[in-house]
């Protein structure tokens, strides 16, 4: 696959005239270099120059080269050609990496055509050699990533792309921004170019390969078990943030629960959307392992039953971190209605979804419970600006909660409000109790998708 997409990429007129225009453009910088170092050039003129080159490689290495991924999968659908690549012994990952391989190699040979054009850089005034690799390699890693998304966005319906394209244009012209104004430019990558900075390239290469299974789980037949990777993916991401929470500082710790929380919380939710896939051959493999393999089952294969289990495990390892962090801060009394309020949000909508079992957009739907919930919050803000007996029905009180109580999400958003303790009390009551609640629900079908989960792997037993 990777020598295939290779030879059709390098042969095709997208890439040959990329390539051209790009070395006329730096020929042209080149050309300004030479005549700025023989009037004896300024610092301004000088970071100017290296500004508009690092903007002419991030346009094209960052965006131009990796966006051309986003045909990769939707070209083979369109030709009927997905089918036929399934028939070999290719994989679903194996497509995607080799498509994503192939489009991160052409922006590596581009991107390594354009570097005498840097050594000019010499010539006014100098090159940070240490810095500059650093900028190179956060250039190839970005692109990295946006091909990714690209060869994500391939796998999902035209409009969805052009949703895509929309985000690449504020990309692009944040880019171009900050490359030309060098100074903040130099600014973020100098957080970068420290002895610490090659470390925080782990960030993009975990965001990538999130990516990347969401691409493959997209083509993929059901009898690949995807659920597995991209949890083993979230168990990383609460591992590091735990490891954070216990040993790290609370400067740290907030950036790394930001960094690895955001996939952390799509990983969960998605688990908790999944349809129980019934196929003996993807549970059996479980079952060599004994009992560790039973309750690995219970965690790593398809279905909403397995991903609550999931997302308990890996909301207890949050939940931990965040009380250790908050009681060596002296605020336990403040998070503790943020921890039972975020379990009782991500779980909330899940009764609805067992109500409607054969619901297509099941994203979607649970999209809209989310935002509904939010309407408590606006009636109780529009109540209290009412004069007179009014103001009573939206508020239990002065400081207190409301009727957002019974609403997770919007007490979530009462909290980042002036809420005093009594309501902070009320809301952690509110979280505790909607999480328990939302548990006796599901309880009765959560208990009947294990059972067979576990007759499916074979040492567990049946209905």
């Amino acid at each position: 696959m990777l020598v295939r997409e290779l030879r059709q990429g390098i042969q095709s007129g997208a890439f040959v005239w990329t390539f051209l225009i790009l070395q006329l453009a730096l020929f042209i910088l080149a050309v300004i270099t030479l005549l700025a170092a023989s009037e004896h050039a300024n610092a301004n003129m000088t970071r100017w120059i290296g500004g508009f080159y690092w903007a002419i490689l991030g346009i094209t290495v960052g965006l131009v080269i990796p966006l051309r991924g986003m045909t990769a999968i939707a070209a083979e659908r369109v030709g009927n050609n997905l089918d036929l690549v399934r028939l070999t012994r290719l994989s679903a990952t194996r497509i995607v990496v080799g498509k994503w391989l192939a489009n991160v190699a052409q922006a590596i040979l581009v991107a390594v055509a354009t570097l005498p054009y840097l050594v000019l850089q010499y010539f006014v005034g100098g090159v940070n050699v240490v810095g500059d690799l650093m900028r190179f390699s956060w250039l190839l890693l970005g692109s990295a990533f946006m091909a990714a998304i690209a060869v994500y966005a391939s796998t999902r319906p035209q409009r969805e792309r052009a949703g895509v394209m929309g985000i690449v244009g504020v990309v692009a012209w944040a880019w171009v921004t900050l490359s030309v104004r060098s100074s903040p430019m130099i600014a973020i990558f100098a957080i970068f170019s420290r002895s610490s900075g090659w470390l925080w390239m782990l960030i993009p290469i975990l965001y990538i390969a999130l990516v990347l299974e969401a691409a493959a789980a997209s083509i993929a037949p059901l009898a690949e078990n995807h659920a597995l990777r991209k949890r083993l993916i979230g168990l990383v991401c609460a591992g590091v943030i735990t490891a954070m929470g216990l040993c790290g500082s609370e400067s740290s710790f907030a950036f790394t629960l930001i960094i690895f929380g955001l996939p952390l919380l799509v990983i969960g939710v998605e688990a908790l959307l999944e349809r129980p896939v019934r196929i003996r051959r993807m549970h059996t493999v479980f079952a060599r392992g004994g009992i560790a393999g039973r309750v690995a089952a219970a965690v790593f294969t398809p279905g909403w039953a397995t991903g609550f289990v999931f997302v308990a495990l890996v909301g207890g390892l949050m939940a931990g971190a965040v009380l250790v962090q908050a009681e060596a801060a002296g605020r336990l009394q403040a998070v503790l209605p943020f921890v039972t309020l975020s379990v009782a949000a991500i779980i909330f909508p899940l009764p609805l979804l067992l109500l409607f079992p054969r619901l297509e957009a099941r994203g979607t739907f649970y999209v809209i419970v989310q935002v509904l919930s939010l309407v408590p919050l606006l009636i109780e803000t529009v109540l209290m600006d009412l004069p007179g007996s009014w103001r009573s029905w939206g508020s239990w009180g002065s400081g207190s909660v409301g009727i957002v109580a019974a609403f997770p999400l919007a007490g979530l958003l009462r909290l980042l409000g002036d809420t005093s303790a009594g309501g902070q009390q009320t809301l952690f009551i509110s979280g505790f109790l909607i999480t328990a609640v939302v548990i006796a629900m599901i309880g009765r079908p959560w208990r009947r998708e294990m059972r067979e989960t576990q007759r499916l792997v074979g040492g567990g037993l049946t209905e």
